[in-house]
């Protein structure tokens, strides 16, 4: 039996190999991510262009299916061609007017929600005509549609995604714009510009009142130098 090797040596011998790879990790680490190309956000894609290979699959899918010949029993039958009309008629006429309004605002999650509800709902549906078709229905008709529920959750996760990213997003404006209230409340408003002082009254020239004239000293009257008669 050989001794086991000292810890101080084998921790030495296991370093060896790394030293060149960690020398050489900062040249080969790639470029760090500019915080303004970090921040930026693709623009939402039309749900018609998600869901469409999916829903494409699923049409070709279901003009294979012959649900009348599964090896099944009659009330398992009827419900699988029940539940086969259902898909087809929700691919016709309910789903289509929802995605035309979910492609008109992809970034909105008011329109994406009715459309992703519709997908949930067409999905359970699917999804249990597939497993039906596991036990009843021939091979090549069982793996069709487990390609297409495949190819459908992968649609129905990408909604998902883009409805957390849309709610995000309008999470981050909704913040923006009560910070922005926050601080026109916050921040006093400036001073009114001063009142310019009154004009001084402006006073009217007066004519200077003409002195009264003179009036002339009385005369006494000159004594007569004649005697008067006695």
């Amino acid at each position: 039996m050989t001794r086991p090797l000292p810890t101080s040596l084998l921790v030495l011998i296991l370093s060896v190999p790394l030293l060149p790879l960690s020398a050489q990790a900062p040249a080969d680490s790639p470029p760090a991510t500019p915080p303004s190309a970090a921040t930026t956000t693709a623009p939402p894609t039309a749900l018609s262009t998600i869901l469409g290979p999916a829903l494409e699959s699923l049409k070709q899918t279901l003009a294979t299916l012959r649900p009348d010949k599964w090896k099944a029993p009659g009330t398992v039958t009827a419900e699988q061609v029940a539940d086969i009309a259902s898909i087809q008629r929700d691919l016709d006429t309910t789903l289509p007017p929802l995605l035309s309004a979910a492609d008109a605002s992809p970034g909105s999650v008011p329109t994406l929600l009715p459309a992703y509800r519709n997908v949930e709902a067409l999905y359970d549906v699917v999804v249990r005509v597939a497993q039906t078709s596991i036990l009843a229905a021939p091979a090549p008709q069982s793996a069709a549609l487990q390609q297409t529920v495949a190819s459908l959750q992968q649609g129905r996760r990408a909604i998902g995604d883009q409805m957390q990213s849309a709610a995000q997003s309008q999470d981050r404006q909704l913040i923006a714009v009560r910070a922005q209230l926050h601080t026109l409340q916050v921040t006093p408003p400036p001073p009114a510009p001063a009142c310019p002082p009154p004009p001084a009254p402006v006073k009217k020239a007066t004519k200077p009142r003409p002195k009264p004239a003179a009036k002339p000293a009385a005369t006494t009257p000159l004594q007569s130098s004649t005697p008067t008669p006695q």
